[in-house]
């Protein structure tokens, strides 16, 4: 049995977690952001522009002049604008692993271009809440892969959502053996951060991505630095800057209820 990606999550790196990508700029001129999803049941795009970072509402979608994915053969599906402010397509997208797929957004007569790999699903053993001391004592989620073969790296994205709100999101990768395990928030004496701690009952989602090493290192990139990291899309004017990325994945998830087990 392989283990995947670790990563030691502190209570201090729970605080950082990243939900959306929403970008801020003060006083600059508004740059496009493109969020892009690829997989076997959610195929779906998002087109806004960076806020000035006194605007506090939430970026709404807005139209763009084209938007598309190309497959493998060459043959394109057009996405429909939806009154969300999502681009979806009209019909599900048959997808086929180890395929490169590949986002078009023209905005404002520039295409933005970016592909993305999709690789099989990771399977997952059935998650356990068991204690590490990690500087003191604390609870964590733990769970191993079963087909990732010794030696072979891969990358996952992977999110814990609580009540049906996000409670932790992070991309890693794994080479061999090794467990991940991802921190929790437990009532203590120790714990002050109200919304992130956990009780017994609450709902937990966990979901397992499987990207490319793009994505992966977009989003790493992101979530360790809080900065924008390098240009994921290619624009067809240059000089053309863009924000944002393309996953394609392949996921499995597991739910469960919280309990906090007594430490031994």
């Amino acid at each position: 049995m392989k283990r995947f990606f670790y990563i030691t999550i502190l209570f201090a790196a729970l605080c950082s977690c990243t939900k959306e990508i929403e970008i801020d700029y003060k006083d600059i001129e508004p740059i496009p952001v493109i969020e892009g999803y690829l997989s076997a049941d959610m195929t779906q795009v998002k087109v806004t522009r960076t806020r000035n970072m006194n605007d506090s509402a939430t970026a709404p979608g807005i139209r763009v002049d084209a938007v598309k994915i190309v497959m493998p053969d060459g043959s394109e599906t057009t996405l429909a604008f939806d009154a969300d402010g999502i681009y979806r397509p009209t019909s599900p997208i048959a997808l086929t692993d180890y395929a490169t797929y590949t986002l078009e957004v023209t905005i404002d007569g520039v295409t933005y271009t970016g592909a993305s790999t999709l690789l099989p699903k990771i399977e997952i053993t059935e998650p356990e809440f068991v204690w590490a001391e990690l500087m003191d004592w604390m609870q964590v989620l733990e769970f191993e892969t079963i087909n990732i073969a010794d030696g072979e790296e891969a990358y996952g994205w992977v999110r814990l959502h609580r009540n049906g709100e996000l409670y932790f999101s992070d991309a890693g990768k794994c080479t061999g053996n090794s467990p991940f395990d991802i921190g929790l928030y437990y009532d203590s004496d120790m714990e002050l951060d109200e919304e992130m701690i956990l009780y017994d009952g609450d709902t937990l989602l966990l979901e397992v991505r499987h990207i490319d090493l793009g994505v992966y290192n977009y989003l790493s990139e992101y979530n360790s630095t809080q900065r924008n990291p390098a240009q994921f899309f290619t624009p067809s004017v240059e000089g053309k800057t863009c924000l944002g990325y393309f996953a394609a994945f392949s996921h499995v998830t597991r739910e469960m209820i919280y309990k906090k087990t007594p430490h031994e």
